[in-house]
C-alpha cells in the first residue's frame, strides 16, 4: 500500500498531459476503491482549486465556499469513480462543486424562509380564520333570546324543517322562515361590524 501512495505522489509530480492524466487516472481508481492515502493527495492538489471554483461560480464569502468544497470533498471521498484523464476528473469535480454549491444555496434560501416566518407576526390561516368565525358566531349567538337561540338550534343543529322547528314557539313554517331570516340578518350584520 505505501508502495502504491509513493507511486501516486511519484506520478503527480511527473510533467507533461499524459503523465498528469495518468496520476490523476490512479488517483481516482484508488480513491474510488478507498485509498485514503490517495484521497489525501486528491484532497491536497484540489482544494484551493476547489474553492476558486465555487468562488467564481457563486460570488460568495469565503466562508461559504470553504463549506461547499468540504461538502464537495466529502461526496469525492465516497463516490468519485475511476476516470481515465485529467479532463474527466475536473468535469466530475465541477459538476460536484456545483451540485453542492446550489444545495447549499437552497438551504440557506430554506432556513432564511423559516427565519423570515419565525420573525413576522403570525399569520392567519384558513383554519384559524374558520376557528375566529366560529368563535365570534357563538359569542353572537349566546346574545339571542331563549326562543330565537331555540329556533336558529332546532333548524340548523338538528336539521328541523321550518314547520317542525316552528312548532315548538307555535309558529307556521313561514313565520319560523320569516323569525329566522331575522335572526340571521342581524347576526350577519353583527359580525361584520366586529369585523371592522
Amino acid at each position: 500500500m505505501k508502495e502504491h501512495a509513493a507511486h501516486i505522489v511519484s506520478l503527480l509530480s511527473l510533467n507533461g498531459d499524459s503523465a498528469r492524466d495518468a496520476s490523476w487516472a490512479a488517483l481516482s481508481r484508488a480513491i474510488s476503491r478507498g485509498d485514503a492515502r490517495a484521497f489525501e493527495v486528491f484532497y491536497r492538489q484540489w482544494f484551493e482549486r476547489a474553492a476558486v471554483l465555487v468562488g467564481t461560480m457563486t460570488r460568495r464569502d469565503e466562508a461559504f465556499c470553504l463549506d461547499v468544497v468540504q461538502s464537495a470533498m466529502l461526496k469525492a471521498a465516497r463516490r468519485m469513480p475511476a476516470m481515465t484523464t485529467d479532463r474527466e476528473v475536473e468535469a466530475w469535480m465541477t459538476r460536484v462543486l456545483r451540485t453542492t454549491a446550489v444545495d447549499e444555496l437552497r438551504r440557506e434560501g430554506r432556513r432564511a424562509e423559516r427565519e423570515r416566518r419565525a420573525r413576522a407576526p403570525e399569520s392567519r390561516t384558513p383554519d384559524r380564520e374558520r376557528e375566529e368565525l366560529i368563535a365570534a358566531l357563538r359569542k353572537e349567538l349566546a346574545t339571542l333570546t331563549g326562543a330565537d337561540r331555540d329556533l336558529v338550534r332546532r333548524r340548523f343543529a338538528h336539521g328541523e324543517t321550518h314547520a317542525e322547528a316552528g312548532a315548538e314557539a307555535g309558529l307556521s313554517g313561514d313565520a319560523a322562515h320569516g323569525r329566522l331570516r331575522r335572526v340571521l340578518d342581524g347576526l350577519r350584520a353583527r359580525l361584520r361590524r366586529d369585523e371592522s
